[in-house]
């Protein structure tokens, strides 16, 4: 779950009401229950004492609102060093303020964590793709997809020599999903500032259930303008075609949110992108002859555990949206996507989706030791007692499952938490990989493309594992429960944790210097 735009908030200090210091966090602070969260979870709660850590913005690539870091160096007056192999990016002094600077009010810069960039461009999005974020809120992933589709194929006017001619690069789409209107209103407003808007969606509604698949309508359009260049001689109809589709392309001062606001909106313009970046989380095809003896070893393993078993397999099936169903109508869109017929069938599946989770936030440092200021005992209604840890396990499996249903066979689905605990990471990667029964396979992550440093990710749960496959589990006399195969299924849930360990990507404020973050890549295959 990314954090806010910009957050004011100095990590491992409390603050009086005026915003001053007052003095420093302690551990002993921390509540009993949440120590003995950090315990089940093997977290160290010495990341909690991490004061010092950067902070981070990406510069603008639109090229009306490129700022160099030297320039915005000026204007915060503490050093801005770029971030190697993440375009765009800049590492800040933890306690530099962006709200009060002219890039900031003007545009040209996101306050954006580096780990929700990373996210990004773990979905390796190419010109074209139509990207799904799931829990997009408060939008600086979904801006920053916006903006690496606006820039890499786009719209482009073209008036150069008195001409009002408009040219058109096929371009995708990114539709942000969320559950809450307050926030989602927080993501329009980003896209607005940002002039990213021309390419986004919102729409509010439960992660788990949505099924408005990728616009359709915006392909005719595109077509029809392409089909006649420059100097083409245009029937009567063609002309009205032609110019209606410019107009909602143009689209410059009149669209509507959906609830009456009002605004203007810009055609993106033409500005190069470095790919070197976007390279380094490129990850082979699965047609290469490696890749798929790797993934064939994982699902031999899973055939494995289920040899012999007795229990029930539970198969899941990601059921196809079919039947009619009622249009739902945007929290926001440009005219151009605002009125898509919404065509429910395999052809308009997502490319790529990220689901950024809800999750325990314990992670975020800064969201964790606000508690110790607002009150331990909301923290313990909102994110510790049993019944809310339980739900939220539901509530993620949900997420993830729904997301792999919108994404067509062959697309990238990116899993991410803001937390460190095993239950909301390792453990529900595990579990659907291993329910997937090979429809789904994990696929590498760079460890240390970025030069910074990973933290060691967890061993998933033996009977989360064996729960998913349908291997009769126990429960000891602690209440916990338990599951053991034979040698042979021994053998294979080892190899099965090792592969999960393997793949996915974990940041923390102890290895990394960085807020806590968890990362895996899941390609569909069928």
């Amino acid at each position: 779950m990314e954090s806010n735009e910009e957050d004011n908030y100095n990590p491992g200090v409390q603050q009086q009401s005026d915003g001053t210091p007052s003095r420093t966090f302690s551990l002993d602070n921390l509540p009993a229950e949440f120590v003995a969260f950090l315990a089940k979870n093997e977290i160290d709660p010495a990341i909690y004492t991490v004061t010092d850590l950067p902070r981070y913005v990406r510069l603008n690539p639109d090229p009306h609102l490129t700022i160099t870091p030297e320039e915005l160096e000026k204007q915060l007056g503490t050093k801005v060093e770029p971030v190697p192999g993440l375009e765009a990016f800049c590492r800040l002094d933890g306690q530099a303020k962006l709200r009060n600077t002219q890039a900031y009010k003007d545009g040209r810069i996101f306050g954006m964590d580096l780990s929700s960039g990373i996210a990004v461009y773990a979905l390796d999005i190419q010109p074209g793709e139509h990207v799904l974020d799931i829990c997009c809120a408060p939008g600086a992933k979904l801006c920053m997809i916006a903006g690496l589709l606006t820039n890499s194929g786009h719209v482009r006017s073209d008036r150069s020599g008195g001409g009002n001619q408009l040219q058109m690069d096929i371009t995708g789409t990114v539709t942000g999903v969320d559950i809450s209107p307050h926030r989602l209103s927080t993501c329009r407003s980003l896209l607005k500032r940002h002039r990213l808007q021309q390419c986004a969606r919102l729409f509010q509604a439960d992660g788990t259930t949505f099924s408005v698949m990728r616009p359709s309508a915006i392909d005719t359009i595109r077509a029809r303008i392409m089909a006649n260049p420059a100097g083409v001689r245009k029937t009567a109809f063609d002309r009205q075609a032609g110019s209606q589709g410019k107009r909602a392309l143009e689209d410059d001062d009149d669209y509507n949110d959906g609830y009456g606001h009002r605004g203007n909106s810009q055609l993106a313009v033409d500005g190069g992108e470095d790919l070197t970046a976007r390279q380094q989380f490129h990850i082979n095809s699965l047609e290469s002859g490696s890749t798929l003896k790797r993934h064939r070893a994982t699902w031999d393993t899973l055939l494995g555990l289920l040899t012999g078993s007795s229990g029930a397999s539970v198969l899941f099936t990601g059921t196809e949206t079919k039947g009619s169903q009622e249009k739902l109508v945007p929290f926001f869109a440009p005219k151009i996507l605002r009125n898509d017929p919404q065509r429910h069938t395999e052809a308009y599946k997502y490319d790529k989706v990220i689901v950024d989770a809800e999750c325990t936030h314990d992670g975020s440092i800064a969201h964790i030791l606000k508690y110790e200021a607002w009150g331990w005992d909301s923290f313990h209604k909102n994110f510790m007692s049993q019944d809310r840890l339980d739900s939220l396990s539901d509530l993620q499996r949900g997420l993830l499952m729904n997301g792999f249903r919108m994404t067509k066979a062959g697309g990238i689905i990116v899993y991410s938490t803001c937390s460190l605990s095993r239950a909301q990471n390792e453990d529900i990667v595990a579990w659907f990989i291993a329910g997937m029964r090979g429809r789904a396979v994990l696929e590498p992550l760079p460890k240390h493309a970025l030069g910074i440093q990973t933290a060691t990710c967890k061993r998933p749960c033996r009977s989360i594992v064996a729960g998913a496959l349908g291997l009769p589990t126990t429960m000891d006399a602690s209440g916990q429960v338990r599951w053991q195969g034979t040698p042979q299924q021994e053998a294979d849930m080892e190899q099965f944790q090792d592969h999960i360990q393997e793949m996915c990507l974990r940041y923390d404020p102890l290895a990394s210097n960085t807020s806590g973050f968890f990362l895996a890549r899941i390609r569909k295959i069928v």
